[in-house]
């Protein structure tokens, strides 16, 4: 056969391979400089004696950022700088959550945070890196910049939040980023995705065996105690958050990862500790001077949360009347004057920031479900004899969180900033329902209809902020409507 016939053979002589990448290297296109493609490195790789990586076409797309980067640590500082560019603009959005949610949802010590990132920010740790994520993420207005599948900024931390825990071991900064995605997602108005997170909070604090008695000895208290203070005011946030997660939102029947577990009574409040502490920080000078009962909170050792003390008591409430036969139940009466002194407590002293209105909302939350049953006879279901000091509780109760709602529609940069917490707008619709229900009944409040609408005015400016306010004030609505056309409530 001639090898100039048409067989196969004569068909497959091999052809030169152009062995060149199709496209800039990893470094050059990170540089946004122009590559000559070179083998085995490209001139600009060369003259910075750095290693030259080529990647496959194929790699773009989603998980181009993963295939191109050097460690979870560079990977994650990249997503922070792409979200927030610089370090002074990450220094802002930290500072803003400082001055706002974290004032009354202190989890995060700020003297030591802030020093971490003002130092160590070339060389940022994926777990820092991605708490500074969270931190903005809560401490914004939502809506900015959306797309179709919503927030991109929440799709975009909640990503690589998932990456750095399935590379970088557990730690606390990695508790305390999940927690803010937890509290995110519920004043947001996203109850299962809240539900979840917080899950994952909880089984943290397990692996960390904060659940055995053993972890909190008292011969460990003198030489941990500020790794235990912080341990306790983070457990007390996920009681905090678990508890607001079941009451609002109660028709979504999630059950209380928190409930029933030995580690309520086995982990102390947080400001247990303080007699193994030094208190003070340098850090906040003068404030001493003004009176502030928080004066010295940048550093653990000074952190004052009645967040966690306000956790326990609605947690105590919600579980008494989930189970009235459960043992070591406090008598209702006494657990309301123990409620409401402390509530007191709080508004009556100086704080730093103005007040920590998440820890009375809490108060007032837990005081109106106690209260509630003995507007209708109390616990016993065949009486139909109200209780007194319940009905004038709850008219108190009522009257007070309308005059803060007065205050909320007037304070848009509070509201803006994230200073008022979103557990208000459950208070008002509860507020609003018990009006609704009782007003002109039992409590004989003649004002009622004026002060749902008030509440209800509050509640859709509260939601610029926090979305889930617009779902409470859809139901304050509902049932308003069902009320005046005469349905029973």
């Amino acid at each position: 056969m001639s090898a100039t016939s048409s067989s196969p053979v004569s068909l497959t002589f091999p052809q030169p391979l152009d062995t060149k990448p199709k496209g800039a290297c990893v470094d050059c296109k990170r540089l946004k400089k122009r590559c000559d493609r070179a083998s085995p490195a490209c001139t600009n790789c060369a003259k910075a004696s750095r290693a030259c990586e080529f990647k496959d076409p194929s790699e773009d797309g989603l998980f181009s950022p993963i295939y191109s980067a050097k460690s979870i640590d560079t990977l994650t500082f990249g997503t922070l700088l792409d979200i927030l560019i610089t370090k002074k603009r990450a220094k802002e959005a930290v500072s803003l959550y400082f001055n706002g949610v974290n004032t009354w949802f202190p989890i995060i010590e700020k003297a030591s945070y802030e020093k971490q990132l003002d130092m160590a920010w070339d060389k940022l740790p994926a777990e820092a890196s991605v708490l500074a994520l969270c931190m903005a993420l809560i401490a914004r207005p939502p809506n900015q910049k959306s797309s179709k599948i919503g927030d991109t900024v929440y799709h975009s931390t909640k990503a690589i939040l998932s990456l750095v825990q399935s590379k970088a071991p557990i730690s606390v900064q990695l508790l305390q980023a999940e927690l803010l995605v937890a509290l995110y997602e519920f004043s947001q108005s996203m109850p299962q995705q809240a539900y979840l997170s917080l899950g994952r909070c909880l089984q943290m604090t397990k692996a960390f065996g904060w659940h055995g008695a053993e972890f909190w000895a008292e011969d460990r208290k003198a030489f941990m105690a500020k790794d235990l203070k912080l341990s306790s005011i983070l457990w007390w946030a996920i009681v905090f958050l678990d508890c607001l997660l079941n009451v609002g939102y109660q028709d979504q029947t999630f059950p209380m990862h928190t409930a029933g577990l030995d580690a309520i009574s086995v982990i102390p409040l947080p400001e247990h500790f303080d007699q193994h502490l030094a208190s003070g920080s340098p850090l906040q000078f003068g404030a001493e001077e003004q009176g502030f009962r928080d004066a010295n909170s940048d550093g653990i050792e000074g952190m004052v949360v009645p967040e966690a003390t306000s956790a326990w008591y609605l947690s105590r409430v919600l579980q008494q009347l989930s189970d009235p036969a459960l043992p070591g139940n406090v008598d209702s009466k006494t657990l309301s004057s123990m409620i409401w002194q402390h509530a007191q407590d709080i508004s009556s002293a100086k704080w730093r920031a103005g007040d920590r209105n998440a820890a009375v909302c809490m108060d007032l939350i837990a005081l109106m479900k106690l209260n509630h049953p003995g507007l209708l006879g109390g616990a016993d279901p065949l009486s139909l004899l109200s209780d007194p000091q319940a009905v004038q509780r709850i008219r108190v109760l009522t009257t007070v969180i309308h005059g803060k709602a007065g205050k909320l529609a007037a304070s848009e940069h509070r509201l803006s900033t994230g200073a008022e917490a979103p557990c208000w707008a459950f208070a008002m619709s509860y507020a609003s329902l018990l009006l609704i229900s009782h007003g002109n009944g039992v409590l004989q409040d003649a004002d009622w209809f004026s002060r749902v609408e008030n509440l209800m005015v509050s509640m859709e400016k509260v939601s610029k902020r926090w979305i889930i306010a617009e779902r409470y004030c859809e139901t304050v609505k509902i049932a308003l409507e069902n009320r005046l056309n005469g349905y029973a409530q």
